[in-house]
């Protein structure tokens, strides 16, 4: 990642401002104007440190992705499938309470048309960061798992379904209320995938 030479608050600022704006507008349609009004800093200023649009863009995928490896992979310790997403999802949740837009700003980049923005984007994750779908699973217990259940599927059923749930409760975003549902969910398909004895 680029480093950036800037008092902590500002860059906060920064990267809050421009994460909701690429988050709501995309690429194209976010301007510097509105992401330095929203910063309340001097259009200079953003300019100076991060050089464009596109460098900012870049640079705030980078910081996100790295909030995740940095905070989430850590935790990758436990075998068990749903304690490790449970684990995970705790705090993708304290992820969000820091920066409400997080989320959103990752699903907004999956929608990007861009072909050489996504080139771009590509080499941020090949060459800064591991494989994800490497990462989480390794060490992973799959044993539990009831004959015929591909894990790759519960995986994807999973993330749908926390995914979704952060973002039903994005504008009422109460930590407990959301983890309490969620842990509601987790069990349910812990009863529909692992084989009883592991229920």
């Amino acid at each position: 990642m680029q480093e950036v030479h800037i008092p902590e608050d500002k860059k906060q600022r920064i990267i809050r401002a421009a994460m909701e704006h690429f988050a709501k507008n995309g690429y194209k349609k976010a301007t510097m104007d509105e992401i330095v009004a929203a910063a309340d800093i001097s259009k200079g200023l953003i300019f100076h440190y991060f050089g464009n649009k596109k460098k900012l863009y870049l640079y705030l995928y980078e910081f996100a992705y790295g909030l995740v490896y940095d905070r989430i992979v850590k935790s990758f310790e436990r075998e068990d499938l749903f304690d490790r997403i449970l684990e995970s999802e705790q705090i993708k949740m304290a992820i969000m309470s820091d920066y409400p837009y997080f989320l959103d700003f990752f699903l907004s980049v999956r929608r990007e048309t861009d072909e050489k923005l996504r080139e771009e984007i590509s080499k941020v994750k090949v060459e800064g960061f591991p494989s994800w779908k490497e990462t989480f699973l390794q060490g992973l217990d799959a044993s539990k798992l009831r004959e015929g259940i591909n894990l790759e599927k519960v995986i994807k059923i999973i993330s749908w379904t926390t995914n979704g749930l952060l973002a039903e409760h994005k504008d009422n975003f109460v930590l407990e209320d959301i983890f309490a549902e969620m842990d509601e969910y987790l069990n349910l398909m812990r009863k529909a995938f692992y084989k009883e004895e592991y229920q």
